[in-house]
């Protein structure tokens, strides 16, 4: 199964993840936005991060998801190498997240310095279902303001 794809953009990076859940099209998405900041595989699992948000419909929900990502990376100088969805669920009219990042805090002599997200962006932003190679998957499609 195809999991990411990436598409020409003049100045940004966009993409599309898939999965078989939402959960994993999530994952898929936070893994673009932390290989974009660095080197994943030289990340140790030495801080443990939980993200909870709820938002009114899905979109905003990546887009808060995304965003939380940032702000660790950010405020707290953190990078991750794994992300783990662990629930997506509506609950009357919202929409509930809860995940864990495990990484470390970023260091230049350790860590690759990769391209600098400067936000997420609504803009052509979607999440649905399609078909890609003949099977119906979640897909999310993002746009990152590099």
């Amino acid at each position: 199964m195809e999991s990411i794809r990436f598409f020409e953009h003049p100045a940004d990076i966009e993409f599309e993840a898939y999965g078989k859940t939402l959960e994993e099209v999530f994952e898929n998405v936070a893994k673009v936005v932390l290989s974009t900041m660095t080197n994943i595989a030289k990340v140790k699992k030495k801080i443990q991060k939980s993200i909870e948000i709820s938002s009114e419909d899905l979109l905003s929900l990546l887009y808060d998801f995304i965003e939380q990502i940032l702000i660790f990376h950010d405020a707290e100088n953190l990078v991750f190498g794994e992300v783990k969805v662990k629930k997506i669920e509506k609950r009357e009219d919202k929409y509930f997240l809860e995940a864990e990042l495990n990484g470390e805090e970023y260091s230049q002599e350790k860590h690759e310095s990769g391209t600098v997200i400067k936000a997420i962006t609504y803009h052509e932003m979607q999440i649905g279902k399609k078909k890609v190679n003949e099977e119906e998957l979640y897909y999310a499609h993002v746009v990152l303001d590099i």
